[in-house]
């Protein structure tokens, strides 16, 4: 993080980032996470290897596109998403058969007490592994592949196990990554010359586009914290926020030109909201609005909101007042972050006298009258 702030608009980005990243999931416990799925496919892999029809764990969602966010409560846990794909004909099996097998095997993985001595609990549609005194959770879906459509194309269990549900996270995850390629690999550079290695694991980079779907993330769901059943799917926000995403100028004209794009994008075909899946246009990732108006107008009038709050961002000239609106955007630990942080950068300015007021009240290096010690909990004195 650099020493000094020159402008103000390099005071706000860095503000607004270090909120942001203040939403990742710990190193330790992405590591953990990744060390604990692998874990169990491998065992499963061994465990149905004298079968022909095998198997196959990888991660889908937020863990896999780089987008997972700490929960707004810190006693709820992270949800990791998996696919457990078996390698069977949709002809030779039932959605209930494939629940069925899937949960057998994860239950005799469980029964070997591996590392962590997870439990396995069975939902609506999946199987989730429990992790005594870990703060995750990792949500499995049984699938198969979907062998009329591309490679990588599967189809999942309902909640009901009745009608097979098309998907392809892994095809979805490449779409989305190629929207920020450029932007990955500069940051890639960056992170590879900071920790002074050369080989960097994706999970350690993030990019603009994944800050700003992070951002999007957070905000719903502190606006929708009363009623998280109302609050619009992540897929949509993940979804429309790449569609918006031109690649060009920093973290918060990112946030601020993709929350404005994002409702534009959203189609209407013969009456219906649409937001297509990109891997696969027949797909409709809006279809729950359908026949539920109530659904889309939550999205509109959150994205619009969310759109005034992170314009509202470069309004004020107070760092105190552009840390509350973060704190309400994002809740009180990312502000309070992005403040530390901040308040330490601009003692260790201030200290070598390089630090100043402008004409215009923005702190700069050029300055006409020096700036007096404050805590950044409220304006600083008028030093008059």
């Amino acid at each position: 993080m650099s020493l000094l702030i020159p402008n103000r608009s390099d005071r706000l980005e860095e503000l607004v980032g270090t909120a942001i990243t203040d939403l990742d999931i710990p190193d330790v416990l992405n590591a953990l996470a990744i060390e604990r799925y692998q874990d169990v496919g491998a065992w499963l892999d061994e465990h149905w290897a004298v079968s022909s029809d095998d198997g196959v764990i990888y991660p889908q969602g937020s863990f896999r596109l780089g987008t997972v966010v700490r929960p707004v409560n810190p006693k709820d846990h992270y949800d990791i998403d998996l696919v457990c794909r078996r390698d069977l004909l949709k002809e030779s099996t039932t959605q209930i058969e494939l629940k069925r097998d899937v949960g057998a095997g994860l239950r005799a993985y469980v029964a070997t007490e591996p590392n962590g001595q997870p439990t396995c609990d069975e939902g609506k549609r999946c199987w989730t592994l429990e992790y005594r005194g870990e703060p995750f959770h990792m949500d499995i879906l049984p699938a198969i592949p979907n062998v009329e459509s591309p490679t990588n194309a599967i189809w999942l269990t309902d909640k009901a196990l009745l009608r097979w549900q098309p998907s392809n996270p892994v095809d979805f995850a490449t779409w989305f990554h190629a929207r920020m390629r450029e932007a990955f690999l500069s940051e890639r550079e960056v992170v590879a010359k900071r920790m002074e290695v050369e080989d960097v694991p994706d999970w350690r980079v993030k990019t603009p586009l994944q800050r700003t779907v992070q951002a999007l993330k957070r905000h719903r769901d502190i606006y929708f914290a009363e009623t998280p059943e109302d609050r619009p799917a992540s897929i949509i926000i993940t979804t429309l926020a790449a569609l918006a995403y031109s690649a060009a100028g920093s973290l918060y004209e990112t946030l601020i030109d993709v929350s404005e794009t994002m409702p534009k994008l959203v189609e209407v075909r013969d009456g219906v909201y649409w937001v297509a899946n990109p891997v696969h246009p027949a797909e409709n990732f809006a279809d729950r609005w359908r026949g539920n108006p109530v659904r889309a107008r939550n999205f509109f009038d959150w994205i619009e909101q969310a759109h005034a709050d992170f314009s509202g961002y470069g309004v004020d000239d107070g760092v105190d007042r552009v840390l509350t609106k973060l704190s309400e955007s994002f809740g009180e630990q990312p502000a309070k972050r992005a403040g530390e942080l901040m308040g330490l950068n601009l003692t260790k300015a201030r200290d070598t006298g390089v630090l100043g007021v402008s004409g215009a009240g923005l702190l700069g290096l050029t300055a006409s009258r020096s700036v007096p010690r404050h805590t950044f909990h409220g304006d600083p004195p008028d030093p008059r």
